[in-house]
């Protein structure tokens, strides 16, 4: 039977995981670091330790597992949010190290890391693949990605297989505040305790339910191999904050604000999913706008367990109305019940004799109007208008209290202290409402602006880079162009693999020339990958790039697809033809931009100009090189050829073979009449030193030239392989 050792606070993931291997028949054990937490069933033996104890390797010893996951980056018991957020990435570094040496002590075949997409935190155009590089910015990010290092790590220098999981945004409907750990989640409570939600339009996301992480998970740990050691998992269902409030909106059974504090850049963050799932044949079956409903509707049915009794009390509209009408009439019963001691006590039916000095009534109204505000001065001030009008009814047997005037002053001093302190009391609360939303606009607009200068600092360190190396100076676009003018005539295109593999930074380039509109040849690679298009192939086949490279555009693989160039160019002679065809492979992903699509464009020019040039020069030397009347080299002109050939071949930029004829009784000339049309463009005849003829074929190796030799031998030539090139 397999054994599982699950290492991660008991939440909604955890106990989910424990049920599926448990229904696998799987034996399971648990590692935690909370003594109040009981035991779930299904589990063997559940361990109770610091992560960082020295009982960890006899733990793993006593169970041993054949695999170890945990939890990592969704395990709940870190507190990434508090003040103390320092000392957090310290301990979750410190309890992977101690935890990942122990199983690899102690023989455990297989330890998976679960991490997130927290990893990624700048802006990503496409769907993010596994290999492309990461880019924290926030202490947590950082954690998490110094922990992905060291288990990579350990892939390479022990026998345990070490794997990283990165889950994307995953989410579920949590079981208290403590689990509300994923954007969904965080906006509902923001909605229950505000009644209203904050929204950034502009972050795109995806997220995956936590039942497919657990389904996914399984097939992943018991398949009997896997290719890689690092893996994402996503629904790829696309989202954006904007999108996500509307439906919590669409679902809470009451009014809901959202304001939108879309600012900065657009900040897209999917991880691909491709690998994944063509490896362990995974489905998502579970997606956002059929989960959220529930989620809604499971925490506003249990607030108790997701807010605290000052959250409960204080909601906003976020209660049916006669709930809303009862708190507001609460005020009104407490002042109405308060205003009996207080007439007793002022009209001297509560007989105390130090208070005979005191106006109740003035003290009456001063307690509401500070307490809440302006509306309860109001009906307090009234009130004590109707207790004296009771009190002198009840004292007077006549009118004579309606034109005492002592009693006007007391109602006109009572009304308007109650009234002025109100005002202030109102006052003062509205700004406290209108500062706070200002701090919490201004902490948003701070997370922007953060991650603006982040980038701006990227590009800046980019630039300076640039700028000091001096890559891209005139003095360097003079090297260029000298290198390639004084590179040997008809040796151009591979001096340009030189320049090219070096400016661009990537060491698999080819160069292909085009032949009208309808097919490429290969001319010159710089490796085996480059020329993986073939030696010569159909454009109609690579429509998606040569649709782009015919409107004179610089084509870029945005969908990272490795079956084609990373990047590709063409450059056109002065009538519009596609001469030439540049293609990039294997270039970084943060080089695929604009800037680099456009010194392409520069240094290709540059390339073309030099080939013109260098065709030109050997067009206007043609009666110096080739026998009169024919295309046959002289014997140097050919000489030359063969030794620029010999040394792309020594680079391994081209293949070449050569053939020797024997004349027998034919001329020079009905050798050419017969062989010339035979030939490709980029193939040459020339004369040898001992008078004898040869050709030169191009691009073509040893297994290839036996076609050309038995083509040439139905035209009664016959042709032989020589080794010496």
């Amino acid at each position: 039977m397999n054994t599982i050792l699950i290492i991660g606070h008991y939440d909604s993931f955890t106990k989910m995981l424990i049920n599926k291997f448990y229904l696998e028949q799987w034996t399971i054990y648990t590692l935690i670091n909370n003594k109040n937490i009981h035991k779930p069933k299904h589990v063997i033996e559940q361990y109770v330790f610091d992560y960082r104890s020295d009982r960890i390797r006899e733990i793993i010893k006593s169970c041993r597992p054949a695999v170890i996951l945990y939890t990592g980056a969704y395990d709940s018991s870190y507190k990434w949010d508090g003040d103390n957020i320092n000392d957090t990435g310290i301990n979750f570094t410190a309890d992977l190290n101690n935890i990942i040496i122990s199983a690899s002590m102690e023989g455990v075949k297989h330890f998976v890391y679960i991490s997130s997409e927290i990893v990624f935190q700048e802006e990503y155009m496409v769907d993010i693949k596994e290999d492309m590089p990461v880019s924290p910015s926030s202490y947590k990010s950082i954690v998490i990605s110094l922990c992905e290092k060291i288990v990579l790590h350990f892939s390479n220098t022990s026998n345990m297989e070490t794997t990283v999981v990165r889950l994307d945004n995953m989410y579920g409907i949590p079981k208290d505040r403590q689990s509300c750990i994923d954007p969904f989640s965080k906006m509902i409570i923001e909605a229950m305790v505000k009644g209203k939600i904050r929204v950034n339009g502009k972050r795109i996301f995806s997220s995956l339910y936590i039942k497919d992480a657990v389904e996914a998970l399984y097939l992943f740990i018991k398949a009997d191999k896997r290719k890689y050691n690092l893996y994402h998992i996503s629904s790829m269902d696309e989202i954006t904050g904007d999108k996500l409030a509307k439906l919590i909106k669409d679902n809470f059974t009451y009014p809901i604000d959202i304001i939108d504090q879309t600012l900065g850049l657009t900040k897209r963050i999917v991880l691909s999913n491709k690998r994944f799932s063509s490896e362990f044949d995974f489905e998502v079956r579970n997606h956002y706008e059929e989960i959220i409903p529930m989620m809604v509707s499971y925490m506003f049915n249990h607030k108790k367990q997701f807010l605290n009794s000052d959250e409960t009390n204080n909601i906003k509209n976020n209660k049916p109305w006669i709930y809303s009408s009862i708190r507001k009439v609460i005020p009104f019963l407490e002042c109405t019940l308060i205003f009996i001691p207080v007439f007793m006590l002022s009209h001297g039916f509560i007989k105390i004799p130090y208070f005979t000095a005191v106006n109740f009534y003035l003290l009456y109204v001063l307690l509401f109007a500070i307490v809440h505000g302006r509306q309860q001065a109001i009906f307090a001030s009234l009130l004590s208008l109707i207790g004296y009008i009771l009190s002198q009814m009840i004292n007077s047997i006549n009118s004579a209290f309606i034109i005492d005037e002592y009693i006007y002053m007391e109602i006109i001093q009572i009304f308007i202290v109650g009234l002025s302190v109100g005002q202030i009391k109102d006052r003062s609360k509205e700004i406290e409402i209108n500062f706070n939303e200002e701090i919490d606009f201004l902490k948003e607009k701070l997370k922007d602006i953060t991650a603006i200068n982040s980038s701006n600092r990227k590009i800046k360190d980019y630039y300076t880079d640039k700028l000091i190396s001096s890559k891209e100076s005139i003095g360097r676009i003079y090297d260029i162009t000298s290198k390639i003018h004084n590179s040997e005539k008809g040796e151009v295109l591979f001096a340009a693999l030189d320049i090219l593999t070096e400016i661009m930074e990537t060491k698999d380039v080819s160069i292909y020339f085009a032949s009208g509109m309808k097919y490429c040849r290969l001319a010159s690679a710089s490796s085996s990958k480059a020329s993986s298009l073939g030696k010569s192939f159909e454009m109609s086949k690579y429509h998606m790039i040569f649709d782009i490279l015919k409107m004179g555009q610089v084509y870029i693989n945005k969908t990272l697809d490795a079956t084609l160039p990373m990047m590709a160019s063409a450059l056109f002679d002065h009538e519009e033809n596609m001469r030439i065809v540049i293609f990039l492979w294997d270039l970084p992903y943060e080089r695929m931009t604009l800037y680099n699509a456009n010194l392409l464009t520069v240094v290709g020019a540059l390339i073309y100009s030099a080939f013109v040039r260098d065709v030109n020069y050997m067009e206007a030397l043609a009666y110096q090189r080739y026998i009169p009347e024919t295309t046959i080299l002289q014997e140097e002109a050919f000489s030359e050829m063969l030794d620029i050939y010999n040394r792309a071949k020594d680079k391994g930029y081209s293949e070449s073979s050569v053939l020797y004829i024997q004349k027998d009784d034919k001329s020079i000339y009905e050798i050419n009449k017969i062989v010339s049309p035979m030939l490709r463009a980029t193939d040459y005849i020339g004369l040898r030193p001992d008078g004898g003829l040869a050709i030169l074929l191009t691009n073509t190796n040893e297994k290839e030239a036996v076609h050309v030799i038995d083509r040439l031998s139905m035209a009664k030539i016959k042709t032989y392989l020589s080794y010496s090139i």
